[in-house]
């Protein structure tokens, strides 16, 4: 190829030239043609400057259209190769650039995300605000989100008030700030954008309601578990039947569970006491019995909670939804595990026979009979196990809070013998229900009154919630006027969490705005 310019400008001081210095190559890689690589060699000239007081005496000619100075591949080839790293990344936009013929490496990718300029944005009136994790437990940034043209705009480095602040005094302009209850983010918004509302997320609220609940009814655990029982018993068939116990399994792991997290804890204060005292990490290993490394690993991170999260498929078996055919055939007589275990692979158990033979030993149990038998007994009395969930306090706040038209005739009978068997709980019901009902159905005016209940209430949870509340009482009152929420913001936080995945430990920050924000 030939350029055909007869004149060009200096790049220095824009002068047209049209006095020919010499001529020579550039080779450009360009976009593959019939599943072949494309080079392209264009001839160039260079021009001298006439301009007494340039510091360029002679430039070469630019085609912008065709490429970059200095660039060995061409302007369209590039832009396909920031649409292939936008999408994919490194790894996964190498592996895709060699099946359509521009084949090149991870860094070659990166190299050319680096290069691109973030798009300009104008300042939202509408902003939404959260955080999220570089590496979880340790390093938090924040993410920005402008909710009423639903992009991201900022990721910054840290989660601090300052640096929130910071940015929304170099970004005048924002009406409405949307968040959850940190209160960083709040002394932030309100140095940076005294003068925007600010609205407390209704998702996180519901939270703390939830929260609060489990707290109180945790001190009523065996009146649960009461409760539950007595639930299960009246379910059970008017016909002569014993009820199956909760699995023994179940318990003694939960206990071991509970004991093991103890353990850490306990081994976790003294790393940390000792580190106060001023123990090199190498005695502290010595004296407690672990390596240096773990030592360091837990003085850099948060200290382990009291009570460990309990994993919501606790207690779960892949059997679950087969149990009540099994019943059936137990019931009928048909009570040998290989037989059992030919009915439900036809019905698409994917389980293995032990875990069978463990449930039915329950079932053993529950009647009276030895561990094995092969011969059914006649006149046993039929076995019953009504598929509930624990009634923990976790279960039970989360059944309170949930709306009354979606919760299901098993929760609203359980919750009615809760509040029948222990009245003084009908205080701390009818005051969750009324928050939510103010909170879903924008009711700010009863807000104030509810505070003042809560505040005299006798039960301490509700007390401090509602200090937490009346502490962020314009935010609060405002998520029952406005529309606003937080939900875009969670929900552009998980497709970050995806992009960082996907680009390991080479997601710098700088990386990550391009990959995020740039797409």
């Amino acid at each position: 190829m030939l350029s055909t310019q007869q004149f060009a400008k200096c790049p220095v001081c824009g002068t047209p030239s049209a006095r020919t210095h010499s001529h020579y190559q550039r080779t450009l890689a360009d976009l593959p043609c019939v599943n072949f690589k494309l080079t392209l060699t264009l001839q160039v000239s260079k021009f001298f400057c006439d301009t007494p007081d340039c510091i360029r005496r002679i430039f070469t000619e630019r085609i912008p259209e065709i490429a970059a100075p200095w660039a060995r591949k061409t302007a369209r080839l590039v832009q396909r190769l920031e649409a292939i790293g936008l999408a994919l990344g490194g790894a996964a936009g190498a592996r895709l650039s060699h099946h359509i013929g521009t084949g090149v490496c991870g860094s070659t990718l990166l190299n050319v995300l680096e290069n691109l300029p973030l798009p300009e944005f104008e300042v939202p009136k509408l902003l939404g605000v959260d955080d999220f994790a570089f590496r979880k437990g340790q390093q938090y940034g924040t993410i920005l989100v402008d909710l009423q043209r639903h992009r991201p705009i900022a990721l910054l480095a840290d989660r601090k008030a300052e640096t929130l602040a910071k940015w929304l005094a170099q970004h005048p302009g924002v009406e409405v700030l949307s968040r959850d209850r940190s209160a960083t983010y709040r002394s932030g918004m309100d140095a940076g954008a005294p003068n925007a509302v600010q609205v407390a997320d209704r998702f996180h609220l519901m939270q703390n309601l939830q929260e609060t609940l489990e707290k109180l009814l945790s001190s009523y655990s065996s009146q649960l578990q009461a409760v539950e029982q007595q639930w299960r018993q009246d379910k059970t068939p008017t016909e002569t039947a014993v009820v199956i116990a909760q699995s023994t399994a179940t318990v003694d792991a939960q206990a071991q569970a509970l004991a093991n997290h103890q353990r850490r804890v306990e081994q976790d204060q003294e790393i940390r006491r000792l580190h106060q005292q001023k123990w090199t990490q190498r005695a502290i290993a010595e004296a407690v019995g672990v390596s240096e490394r773990t030592v360091r690993r837990k003085l850099c991170s948060p200290g382990l909670a009291e009570v460990p999260a309990r994993r919501t498929t606790f207690g779960r078996s892949i059997l679950d939804p087969y149990k009540p055919k099994i019943l059936a055939w137990w019931n009928d007589g048909i009570q040998e595990t290989a037989v059992l275990m030919v009915f439900l692979q036809q019905l698409g158990y994917t389980g293995s026979e032990r875990t069978l033979m463990r449930y039915l030993k329950q079932l053993r149990q529950a009647q009276g009979l030895p561990q094995r038998r092969v011969a059914s007994t006649p006149g046993l009395a039929k076995v019953s196990d009504p598929q509930l969930p624990p009634f923990t306090a976790r279960r039970a706040s989360f059944v309170i809070v949930k709306p009354e038209q979606h919760r299901d005739a098993e929760e609203v009978d359980l919750l009615a013998r809760l509040v029948a068997a222990h009245p003084d709980l009908n205080k701390a019901v009818a005051l969750a229900e009324e928050f939510s009902q103010l909170l879903r159905g924008r009711k700010a005016e009863g807000f104030e009154p509810w505070l003042m209940k809560a505040s005299k209430s006798t039960l301490r949870s509700f007390q401090a919630f509602a200090k937490s509340l009346s502490e962020d009482y314009a935010a609060v009152r405002a998520s029952m006027v406005l529309e606003v929420s937080n939900g875009m913001v969670e929900g552009f936080n998980n497709r970050l969490k995806m992009v960082k995945r996907q680009m390991y430990g080479r997601a710098g920050l700088e990386l990550l705005k391009k990959r995020f924000i740039a797409a």
